[in-house]
């Protein structure tokens, strides 16, 4: 269970409650749901469609590489808090040049340590180490050509439905009782507590408080709605066009 203390005063719910969105963390939620095996029914056509794309540019071999390293989970070298203002292809190169190769690989370590429970250990695992400045590299052409040729013109479709949940979240924070309403369709599970004046989120985790909830709004992660905590805050990643369910923590 996580708590967040609500303010007794006046004091402005945007000081407990903020928002991320990343065109690069989308593009990473959209290979992650292109990794699945079996896609969301809402996304079956567009990862066909994806799909056959990556074989008319010749990527699908190169995508195969790199499936074992979205297939259970996003890195979190693409944090939407830390990448918000990462944008164009300019922007995409120069963050991972600049990415410490140490934290690149630390970000993929969880996600292929699950694959290798279920599959026999890839070859991108053994190249990271090898020579993970190597892996590292080619992972920034593949991401790029990815951005350049097919996900540019997803975002600028999707990119209306950001503008629509910043409003949504904003006007929330006007009040406890709508931020409450606002939180309970994300996860009915979340609740707010008049007496100890806090809300309580459910987790498979222990208990502890946090100072601050970070909002992850994504059109392309598909699935239900992720707590996880970071430091003092928490972090809710859910989906936007996805009907609210109870959120669950990574184990």
């Amino acid at each position: 269970m996580i708590t967040i203390p609500l303010p007794g005063n006046h004091s402005p719910l945007s000081n407990l409650f903020s928002y991320s969105v990343s065109p690069l963390y989308e593009m990473a939620a959209s290979l992650y749901t292109l990794a699945q095996e079996t896609p969301p029914e809402r996304f079956a056509y567009w990862t066909e469609e994806k799909l056959g794309q990556f074989e008319s540019a010749r990527l699908l071999k190169e995508w195969g590489y790199f499936v074992p390293l979205f297939r259970y989970g996003i890195p979190d070298s693409f944090d939407p808090l830390h990448t918000k203002g990462v944008m164009a292809v300019d922007d995409q190169y120069e963050y991972f040049v600049t990415l410490p190769t140490d934290h690149f690989v630390r970000s993929m370590k969880p996600i292929l340590e699950e694959w290798i429970i279920h599959h026999n250990a890839p070859a991108v695992a053994f190249d990271l180490e090898e020579d993970a400045d190597y892996v590292k590299g080619r992972f920034s052409l593949f991401v790029s050509s990815y951005w350049q040729l097919f996900f540019e013109a997803n975002w600028e479709a999707i990119a209306p439905k950001f503008v629509r949940e910043a409003e949504r979240i904003y006007y929330s924070l006007q009040g406890i009782e709508s931020l409450t309403t606002y939180l309970q369709s994300i996860s009915p599970e979340i609740t707010y507590d008049t007496e100890t004046n806090q809300l309580t989120c459910p987790s498979n985790g222990p208990s502890y408080d946090a100072q601050h909830l970070i909002l992850y709004p994504s059109y392309y992660y598909a699935q239900e709605p992720t707590l996880t905590k970071k430091g003092w805050n928490a972090h809710l990643l859910y989906s936007i066009s996805e009907v609210p369910t109870q959120p669950k923590t990574p184990s």
